[in-house]
C-alpha cells in the first residue's frame, strides 16, 4: 500500500517538474510570437488591415505637351471623361459589361477588344474601358455607380494630334501600355510613347504618377477620400519644327508619295519632317482596331514608313557634288579639264548614256553640275576610281546614321572599293568575286547599289552651306549644334562647287532654272533623277496592282536639294519625290513652296521689329 503511494508522489512529482520545466517556454515563445507580431510586421499587418477598407488608387500624370517653333500645339491635352473597371471588384462582369455597351454604345469589335483586355490585366488594377468621353456620354453611367460595383467614371485629358497626318512620323502616337512595359513599372492604364518624339522623349513627358487613398465599402464603392499625393506633370518640349513650313511642303507635294527636309544650316535644327503619305495617329488613343492596322500594313504607298529616316534610295544627280568634290580633293586632270559628251560613254560592249541623248558637247565641271552632264562624271570617276568617291561619300555624312532622336533609322549605303568591300555590299542573294568599272562610274552619278536616306541629303547640303561641318540633325527647340565631324575641304574646291550649284538655279539651262527663276530668297541647289530599276513583269505577274498603278511605280524619283539664301545661307533642305518623274520639274517646286514660306516670316518678323 504504502509502496503504490511512494510511486504516486513520484509520478506528481515528475508532472509538476515537466509543467515547471515547459510552461516558461511555452509562455517565452508566446512572448516572442507577440514581440514579432508588434514590432517586425506591425507595418505589414497594419496595412493589410487598412486594405480591408482601404484603396489606393494611382493617379495618372498629365503628359507634357509638344509644341512647334512657334508655339502651336503638335501633341496636346484634352479634357475629357474616361470609364474604368476593377474586376475583382464586380458582382457580375457580364452583366456590368452589357449595360455599359448600352450606355456607351460599344460596337461588337470594341466589345471584344476590352474583353480581353480585362482578361490580361490584374483583377485588382483599373482597366481603361472607354476614353475622349463627354459628359453627356458619361453622365447616365455616373448617376449610377452606386448600382455599378467595381466601375468608376473619372475626369482627366486624353492625347490629341492636331495636325495628325502632316506630323505622324515626326511626332508619333501613344498606346496602352504592354506586358513589356508594366514589367517595366509603368500602369494598365497608362499611355506610353511608341514611336517619334512621343517615344524619344517618353521620359521627359511622361510625368510622375501620384496615388489617392480612399475609405471603401464592402463592395468596393468608394465612400471618402482620405489622402492625395498629385502626380507631376510632364514637361512640355519646344520642336524646332515650323508647322507652316511643314503645311506648305505637304501641300505643294500634293497626292503624291515622298519626304521634305528643312533643316537650320549652323544648329542643324530640323524645321521641317515631312514624310507623305501620313497616318491618323488619334486612331490609336482608344485602341486601334485590327482592320484599321492592316489596311495601312497593306498599303502600297506605306503610309507607316517614314521616307525622311527609314528608307534609302537612290540620291541620283545630287550625289555629283560628292563626286565633284572628290576629284577636286583627287586634283584629277579632268576636274580642271574638260570633256566631250556625245550622250554616251562607250565601255566594253555596252553604253552609258547621258540623260541628254544628244549629248552636252563639251563640258567641265561647273557646266556638267549645271547640266547635269552624266558622261563628265563617268570619266571624272574612272579616273579617281571608287575608293575616293566611297571616302568623299563617307566624309560628307553619307553611309553613316545622322544620328538623330527618331528610331530606327537607316544607314544608307556606300560601296567601298577596299579589301572588305565584298563583304560590305555582298548578301545573300547577290554574292559574286568582282567589282566593274561601270559600277564606279554609275555610283559617280548616285545610281547603283548606292542609297542615302532623304535627311542625310538635307545634311549633305548643309554642310556644303556651312563650310563643311557634319551636324547631328536637332528635334528640340534653342539647342546647341551638335558637330560630329568636320569634313576635310579645301574653301576652293567648296566654293567651286557653290557656284555650279547657285547657275544650276540662277543660270538659263540650269536644270532648275525655271521652277526656281522668281524665288524670293537666291537659292543654290541640284537636281536628281533617279532610275526606277525594278522590273515591271514582276508587279503584273504579282497582280496586286492595276496597269496604271504598275506605270506609276515604274516612274524615275525626283530630287532637289541645296540651300539659301546663297549668299548668307540659313536653310537647307532635301526634296524627295518617289515616282515623281523628273528633279527639276517635279522636286523643285517643292522647294520653292518652302523658301516663299520662309520668307514671307521672315519679312513679316522684320516688319514687326520696325514697328
Amino acid at each position: 500500500m504504502r509502496k503504490n503511494q511512494l510511486e504516486s508522489r513520484q509520478r506528481f512529482d515528475l508532472r509538476m517538474l515537466f509543467f515547471y520545466a515547459v510552461t516558461p517556454l511555452l509562455l517565452g515563445g508566446l512572448l516572442l510570437n507577440l514581440l514579432q507580431l508588434q514590432w517586425s510586421q506591425h507595418e505589414k499587418l497594419a496595412l493589410q488591415a487598412d486594405e480591408n477598407r482601404l484603396n489606393i488608387i494611382p493617379v495618372l500624370p498629365v503628359r507634357g505637351e509638344i509644341v512647334d517653333a512657334n508655339g502651336n500645339g503638335l501633341a496636346v491635352n484634352k479634357i475629357a471623361y474616361r470609364v474604368l473597371l476593377i474586376p475583382e471588384r464586380v458582382a457580375n462582369l457580364d452583366e456590368t459589361l452589357v449595360q455599359l455597351s448600352e450606355a456607351l454604345a460599344w460596337s461588337p469589335a470594341k466589345q471584344v477588344h476590352i474583353r480581353k483586355r480585362i482578361a490580361s490585366a490584374r483583377p485588382d488594377r483599373p482597366v481603361l474601358l472607354d476614353d475622349k468621353l463627354q459628359w453627356q456620354q458619361v453622365s447616365p453611367i455616373a448617376s449610377r455607380l452606386h448600382r455599378l460595383s467595381g466601375v468608376d467614371v473619372e475626369a482627366g485629358s486624353y492625347r490629341h494630334y492636331p495636325y495628325s497626318e502632316l506630323t505622324a512620323h515626326l511626332i508619333g502616337y501613344l498606346s496602352l501600355a504592354r506586358q513589356s512595359d508594366l514589367d517595366e513599372g509603368f500602369l494598365p492604364t497608362e499611355f506610353i510613347g511608341r514611336t517619334g518624339a512621343e517615344k524619344s522623349f517618353e521620359s521627359l513627358l511622361h510625368g510622375t504618377p501620384g496615388s489617392q487613398q480612399e475609405e471603401v465599402d464592402a463592395l468596393g464603392r468608394r465612400i471618402a477620400v482620405i489622402k492625395r499625393t498629385p502626380s507631376i506633370m510632364g514637361k512640355q518640349l519646344k520642336l524646332a519644327l515650323d508647322i507652316d513650313v511643314q503645311r506648305a511642303a505637304s501641300e505643294a507635294l500634293g497626292d503624291r508619295t515622298g519626304a521634305v527636309i528643312v533643316l537650320d544650316v549652323e544648329s542643324g535644327a530640323v524645321i521641317s519632317m515631312l514624310s507623305q503619305p501620313g497616318y491618323d495617329t488619334n486612331r490609336f488613343i482608344t485602341g486601334l482596331e485590327s482592320e484599321q492596322w492592316q489596311q495601312w500594313l497593306n498599303n502600297p504607298d506605306k503610309p507607316l514608313l517614314n521616307r525622311a529616316t527609314q528608307a534609302a534610295y537612290p540620291p541620283a544627280s545630287t550625289f555629283k557634288v560628292v563626286t565633284g568634290l572628290a576629284g577636286l580633293a583627287e586634283k584629277a586632270s579632268l576636274a580642271r579639264g574638260d570633256a566631250f559628251c556625245p550622250g554616251y560613254l562607250e565601255l566594253a560592249d555596252r553604253n552609258l548614256r547621258c540623260w541628254k541623248r544628244e549629248g552636252h558637247g563639251n563640258v567641265n565641271m561647273h557646266s556638267s553640275l549645271v547640266h547635269s552632264c552624266d558622261v563628265y562624271f563617268y570619266k571624272l570617276a574612272d579616273q579617281i576610281g571608287m575608293a575616293a568617291i566611297s571616302d568623299s561619300a563617307q566624309q560628307w555624312g553619307l553611309g553613316e546614321k545622322t544620328g538623330i532622336d527618331l528610331s530606327p533609322e537607316s544607314r544608307g549605303i556606300i560601296p567601298a572599293h577596299r579589301p572588305n568591300m565584298m563583304a560590305e555590299m555582298t548578301s545573300q542573294s547577290n554574292r559574286r568575286k568582282r567589282w566593274f568599272r561601270g559600277e564606279t562610274m554609275i555610283t559617280a552619278i548616285g545610281q547603283g547599289q548606292l542609297t542615302t536616306t532623304p535627311l542625310q541629303i538635307a545634311r549633305l547640303a548643309a554642310a556644303i552651306a556651312n563650310g563643311g561641318k557634319i551636324l547631328k540633325p536637332q528635334l528640340l527647340a534653342d539647342q546647341e549644334a551638335e558637330l560630329l565631324h568636320q569634313a576635310e575641304v579645301d574653301p576652293k574646291h567648296l566654293e567651286q562647287v557653290r557656284k555650279a550649284m547657285r547657275d544650276v538655279v540662277a543660270s538659263p539651262g540650269g536644270t532648275a532654272y525655271w521652277p526656281l527663276r522668281s524665288t524670293p530668297w537666291p537659292v543654290a541647289g541640284k537636281t536628281g533623277t533617279a532610275q526606277v530599276v525594278k522590273m515591271a513583269q514582276d508587279d503584273e505577274k504579282s497582280g496586286k496592282l492595276s496597269k496604271q498603278e504598275i506605270l506609276k511605280r515604274h516612274r524615275d524619283h525626283a530630287w532637289f536639294m541645296g540651300y539659301a539664301p546663297y549668299d548668307k545661307p540659313k536653310v537647307a533642305f532635301a526634296v524627295f519625290v518617289e515616282h515623281g518623274g523628273h528633279g527639276g520639274s517635279d522636286a523643285a517646286p517643292v522647294a520653292d513652296a518652302i523658301i516663299r514660306v520662309l520668307a514671307a516670316k521672315e519679312e513679316a518678323r522684320d516688319e514687326g521689329q520696325q514697328l
